[in-house]
């Protein structure tokens, strides 16, 4: 299905909601005497999955049965359910139950095979008044091969009945070709395959652009038994819709099994139809929230509506499903006999183009740069694997040269912004012989893509546009009742004027906190402020935003990705602090430990000794090593020419910077610094001098002790919080 966008300069409001477009379907079922019972078991449950899984509340669908007609007072066709509309879940209801009407006529009743009355007859139905364009579907579900030989409303002559009949078939696929009726046939035993595939290629074979799927086609099954899944199939591909793979399983009776089906992300709508044979069988759907949804009502901003309950077959058509892996659960009540079960979705996505122009109002030569996204109804789309299997493009047209298409990508190179952000993007240069209108057509083609065609129009800049512009606006998340900051550059080759602002496609909850901003002359940066209301609700807001200038031209556009996401409870704003806490001391903390145990190990004294002299360049009279471990510093006394260690009085001793040593006298004068070699007076006029062995590391001679190797007393000795490290 085709998707492209219009976004005129003049609209000021938003796009009106996307929805799936409504068919008329005519569903044609061989009640031919040389069907089984079985047979039309099969065919009721597959008319039955028509009615029941239609997508669009607008839709219509009527029931045909057809055999012959032989004899006075026979019909060749039989309306056993006329066209109904399918808006409400009773509405689908009657028309399940109407379909029970089918059923395998007698040879009093005419049961050769009229193709051509059943189709004259759909044709009469999809020619009715119709006031909302419907496609035009018709399915022809047949065992045989046309039969009127003893319907002499062909001819006289028997032999040339059939031929007759032929005939007119040919004319009434002509009228269906004109009409843009498409004919989906589906055969089973001992159709005739050549004559189903003529049915096919005579109507309309357009449905969905050039979409091969969608190309209307002749199905022969080889039972009654495959023609549930095979009308399905062609029901999606007819009215543009996607089908996922079927899951069937066996349910005994008393048992209860759950089937497990996906809705893609793209799936704006859906059905989930659910083949059950027995009545008595229930079924419930579970979200992939593992969420139990109503059968009729709405949840989490989806619309659920069930039909067929009473039936062989039931379905549940959702209105912005919830994308994932659902759930449906069948349970046999005691006494129903073992069945097979399945459950398929038929899904399509209203989508809406949305088409942005780096620069709304280019000159002949100058390049221009495409951008084109792709929204539901409730976001815009940027998934890539959603995505995947759609092709975006554009073409542009305009005053003055032939149309050009633009191609465009997603792959962050060139033109476009980044790889796999949703923004289809690519560059085209105006052509120069371009003289006045110029509009692009944004496209999106693939599979259970549905929307609409609404061109960009815009005009080329003249010689007294002198104003440009450029809007800057990150995709931001924001919490209702915040806001999202941006800017406007401006270039005003003119006087002072005063632009427009306003929002296109984006929801009523997210506005601007002004409408209006000054563009003085030259450049300048205006403030943009988008502001969330506080009832808006959790997801994605998209939309576009448009500088106008006083003529009301769109002069610069932006689009708009805002993620709506409800404030952080404080209790969960306590924890991520508290997490984040712990993480930082978890880091910081053998580090600042080291650091310490650094600083102990420096400032550690325990590798000095003192040495006391009573006159300089004699040998010392005492001598006394620090204590290991009390900290960084150390007392002493002179007592009678001796050192001797104190506990808090007296001289003290501790590391200054470099290889210094500090020492303070016992009044709390400090005294000239201690090195290596290099003695002081003490206030009684001796001497004191300091041998470090760790500056020496074992290497150097001892300027005052003993000539053998020093041995360092703190090498592997614990200091306090190493059992930290």
């Amino acid at each position: 299905m085709t998707a492209a966008v219009a976004l005129p300069p003049t609209a000021a409001h938003a796009a009106p909601p996307s929805d799936v477009k409504p068919v008329r379907v005519v569903v044609l079922v061989d009640e031919s005497g040389s069907l089984k019972d079985q047979d039309v078991r099969r065919e009721r449950a597959a008319a039955q999955l028509i009615a029941l899984s239609e997508l669009s509340p607008q839709s219509q669908v009527a029931v045909v049965g057809f055999g012959s007609s032989n004899a006075p007072g026979q019909s060749a066709v039989d309306i056993v359910c006329p066209l109904t509309g399918v808006e409400t879940a009773q509405d689908r209801e009657s028309l399940s139950r109407c379909v029970e009407k089918l059923r395998l006529r007698g040879s009093g009743e005419g049961n050769d095979t009229d193709h051509a009355a059943a189709l004259e007859q759909a044709l009469d139905i999809m020619g009715k008044p119709d006031d909302q364009q419907r496609a035009k579907i018709v399915f022809l579900l047949t065992d045989g091969v046309l039969d009127v030989k003893n319907s002499p409303q062909y001819g006289a002559d028997a032999q040339a009945r059939n031929a007759n009949a032929q005939d007119q078939i040919t004319r009434s696929l002509g009228d269906a070709k004109q009409g843009q009726v498409q004919i989906w046939p589906l055969g089973f035993g001992a159709a005739d395959k050549s004559a189903l595939d003529a049915f096919a290629a005579g109507g309309w074979v357009q449905p969905c652009g050039d979409q091969k799927t969608a190309t209307p086609t002749a199905r022969v099954v080889a039972s009654s038994a495959d023609v549930e899944r095979s009308l399905l199939e062609a029901f999606a591909y007819a009215r543009c819709a996607g089908i996922e793979k079927s899951v069937t399983d066996s349910l005994d009776a008393g048992a209860t099994i759950d089937l497990k089906v996906n809705i893609p992300i793209i799936a704006t709508d859906g059905s989930i139809v659910v083949v059950k044979r027995d009545k008595r069988i229930q079924v419930a759907y579970f979200d992939p929230e593992n969420t139990q949804v109503p059968k009729q009502g709405e949840l989490k901003e989806s619309t659920f509506q069930a039909a067929g309950e009473s039936g062989p077959v039931e379905s549940l058509r959702i209105r912005n499903p919830l994308p994932g892996e659902w759930v449906i659960r069948l349970t046999s009540p005691p006494g129903v006999s073992r069945q097979d079960v399945s459950a398929t979705v038929v899904w399509q996505g209203a989508l809406r183009a949305s088409i942005s122009l780096s620069n709304p109002r280019p000159r002949p030569g100058e390049q221009v740069n495409v951008r084109l996204r792709l929204q539901t109804r409730t976001g815009t789309i940027t998934d890539p694997a959603a995505l995947e299997g759609l092709r975006f493009s554009a073409r542009m047209s305009g005053d003055g040269f032939q149309e050009v298409p633009v191609e465009l990508g997603d792959t962050g190179e060139g033109a476009d912004r980044a790889q796999g952000d949703g923004e289809y993007s690519g560059p085209i240069v105006i052509p120069a012989t371009a003289t006045g209108a110029l509009s692009f057509v944004g496209k999106v083609t693939g599979p259970g893509v549905a929307g609409d065609e609404r061109p960009y129009a815009t005009r080329i800049a003249g010689p007294a546009d002198r104003l440009r512009a450029q809007v800057e606006l990150t995709p931001a998340t924001v919490e209702p009742g915040g806001t999202l900051a941006g800017a406007v550059r401006i270039t005003n080759e003119a006087e002072p004027v005063q632009l427009g602002l306003r929002l296109v496609d984006v929801p009523g909850t997210v506005t601007l906190s002004a409408q209006r901003l000054q563009a003085p002359t030259g450049s300048s940066e205006q403030p943009l402020e988008l502001r969330v209301g506080s009832d808006a609700g959790e997801g994605e807001v998209s939309g576009m935003v448009q500088v106008l200038d006083p003529a009301g031209q769109v002069v610069a556009e932006e689009f708009v990705s805002v993620d709506v996401q409800p404030p952080t409870p404080l209790w969960q704003r306590a924890l991520q602090a508290l997490l984040i806490l712990l993480l930082v001391l978890a880091v910081a903390l053998p580090f600042l430990l080291a650091r310490r145990r650094a600083r102990r190990r420096a400032a550690d004294p325990s590798e000095l000794t003192l040495h006391l002299f009573d006159r300089l360049g004699e040998p010392y009279i005492s001598r006394l090593q620090a204590p290991l471990g009390e900290g960084p510093e150390f007392t002493f006394e002179v007592r009678d020419g001796l050192l001797v260690r104190t506990y808090g009085t007296g001289y003290a001793v501790r590391r200054g910077p470099g290889r210094t040593v500090l020492v303070r006298d016992p009044s709390g004068r400090e005294l000239d610094p201690l090195s290596p070699g290099q003695p002081i007076a003490l206030p009684n006029g001796m001497y004191l001098g300091v041998d470090d062995g760790r500056a020496r590391g074992g290497a150097e001679q001892p300027a005052y002790g003993p000539a053998q190797p020093y041995q360092s007393r703190t090498t592997h000795r614990p200091m306090p919080g190493d059992d930290l490290l």
